[in-house]
């Protein structure tokens, strides 16, 4: 077969490889991992009725502005209710979509990129393609945000991220001295607004755009047009960012300066810079949860070490090969951007990393795989192409047979964090064992593991929580009452730590501090039921109590 009816093969070829390594997501569950608030607990996306739109759109649960996302699981529960088959289905088709736009958009980038370079080279620049797809498609690091349901976010942005840089390299005609298709620009302008309403990391794309100005598409510097183009773009894009910041402040998801200092932070951003690089070129041991723990950020110790000498020479290196290989210096610079809203400068959450960031930063190495393949291929001899053929072939196997079994890990909320404990031991991987086994009715063994919980962590505040309502069903009211305490003192407006700790002074008779307590969850959460049914019962047994003689 000649090779331009294979190179048409490949896009398709893509898409179903990608589809068929994520297939065993099918049979995965939701899991204690967020989807119980976002979907098992929450009535307001089920649907695409008048009222939950406008509940979609006003929300921001969890912290998150996505109304784009929610749009997409609202059309799940329309179709599949509160099946998980239909919820993951949706999620592997979003990514296999994504690596064939990937395809395209490595295509147009490698295009503009050779465009001063031979025919022949010219010509195999579909394989470079190939393999740039096939390595952000199939790669371990994808399965956190296909497999994970929460996180179907990652994958609807990507698709509206990947649209927009389409749409933009399309905007430039292949003819040079033809005038720029400007509907072109209008059209990456939208996607760019539906992808940061899908989720907010994609406000870093302006500057992508830029870099790709720079290079390949060599439209900087000095080209006035360039910038002022991009304050469309800019101006959403920090409007977004203002947004999001908002939110996660007042839903408390940032950690504070305080607790998080400066060079901490600093520490975090080269953690996360070295260790997506490092799992992208050998994902093993990759975990729902990385834990930020003071010997991460040690400049003492040997990860903060490893890390920044890590940063420090891929950056001598990007910028001293600035001249033979440029490349390297764009996609550098894009990975560092990408990931700046979600490393330590603006710390979110308490993970040091999480996997499912690198779905759109790490775009660039795939690329830049798909590059140095190309180039061998176009150096060496008919040997050295069946060997990179070969060892191309088997390095997309390997990837595609760890993502296979990396989705499985999310099998179920007992696989997920029995594995989680194996590879990296967290408090939260404890906490949320324990939960699983909570919600079983096996609160003996819930128990316990919320104790390592508190022990690995004593400032979880939700395994403290846990702890004491677990205690709470074993009716040890003042162990609980302790554990409701610690909570508080970690977090005073924790509604559920106060609903307990009402519950314990409520059995052990102190009832004018429960009912205080139970008003205080209340004032917090004005529709917590449970709150306002035992706050009545106690009511009702304090006018039942017989009041105390007055004095003669």
């Amino acid at each position: 077969m000649a090779p331009a009816r294979v190179f048409r093969l490949f896009p398709i070829t893509v898409a179903l490889l990608t589809l068929l390594v994520f297939l065993a997501a099918l049979r995965n569950d939701f899991v204690n991992w967020d989807d119980v608030t976002s979907f098992l607990n929450n009535p307001g996306y089920r649907g695409l009725g008048w009222a939950q739109l406008k509940w979609m759109w006003t929300t921001h649960l969890m912290g998150r502005y996505i109304p784009i996302t929610w749009m997409t699981l609202g059309l799940d529960y329309a179709i599949w209710e509160m099946d998980p088959f239909g919820y993951h289905l949706t999620s592997i088709l979003f990514h296999a979509v994504n690596a064939l736009l990937f395809y395209f958009a490595a295509l147009a980038v490698l295009r503009a990129a050779t465009a001063a370079s031979s025919q022949d080279l010219r010509s195999k620049l579909p394989i470079g393609a190939f393999f740039s797809a096939l390595v952000f498609g199939l790669h371990p690091l994808r399965v956190e945000s296909v497999a994970w349901v929460t996180e179907r976010r990652d994958v609807v942005c990507g698709l509206f991220f990947l649209l927009a840089i389409l749409a933009y390299l399309r905007r430039f005609p292949d003819e040079p001295g033809q005038p720029p298709r400007r509907k072109y620009y209008w059209a990456s302008l939208a996607c760019f607004v539906l992808a940061i309403l899908s989720k907010e990391i994609a406000v870093t794309l302006p500057l992508v755009l830029l870099i790709l100005d720079v290079y390949p598409l060599r439209r900087l510097p000095g080209a006035r047009t360039v910038w002022l183009e991009k304050l469309p773009f800019l101006a959403i894009g920090i409007a977004d960012g203002a947004l999001a910041l908002y939110v996660g402040s007042r839903e408390s998801i940032a950690a504070s300066v305080a607790h998080v200092g400066w060079f901490s932070r600093f520490a975090i951003s080269l953690y996360g810079l070295a260790f997506y690089l490092w799992k992208t070129v050998a994902p093993i041991h990759l975990s729902p949860f990385h834990a930020l723990t003071a010997h991460r950020m040690d400049p003492r110790a040997l990860p903060f070490q490893l890390s920044a000498a890590v940063v420090v020479l891929v950056t001598a290196a990007a910028w001293g090969l600035r001249r033979k290989l440029p490349a390297l210096l764009a996609v550098w610079v894009a990975y560092t951007i990408t990931l700046l809203p979600v490393v330590g400068i603006f710390q979110n959450g308490w993970q040091i990393t999480a996997d499912r960031y690198s779905y759109l930063a790490c775009l660039g190495w795939a690329l830049l795989a798909g590059a140095g393949l190309l180039a061998a291929f176009a150096a060496w001899g008919q040997v050295g192409k069946w060997i990179l053929s070969l060892a191309a072939a088997s390095a997309i196997g390997a990837l595609g047979f760890l993502t296979w079994q990396q989705t499985q890990v999310w099998r179920s909320s007992e696989t997920l964090w029995a594995y989680s404990l194996a590879v990296d031991p967290s408090s939260v991987a404890f906490n949320n064992l324990g939960e699983m086994f909570s919600e079983q009715g096996d609160v003996v063994t819930a128990l316990e593991y919320y104790r390592q919980a508190v022990q690995m962590d004593p400032e979880n505040t939700q395994a403290h929580n846990n702890l004491g309502m677990a205690l709470l069903q074993l009716g040890d009211w003042e162990a609980a009452e302790r554990e409701f305490q610690t909570a508080l003192k970690q977090w005073p407006a924790f509604a559920n730590s106060h609903f307990g700790l009402a519950c314990a002074l409520m059995k052990q008779g102190k009832l004018d501090e429960a009912i205080d307590h139970f008003r205080t969850a209340l004032n917090i959460n004005p529709g917590y039921t449970a709150a306002r049914h035992n706050l009545e019962e106690a009511l009702e047994l304090k006018t039942r109590s017989p009041r105390p003689e007055s004095p003669r």
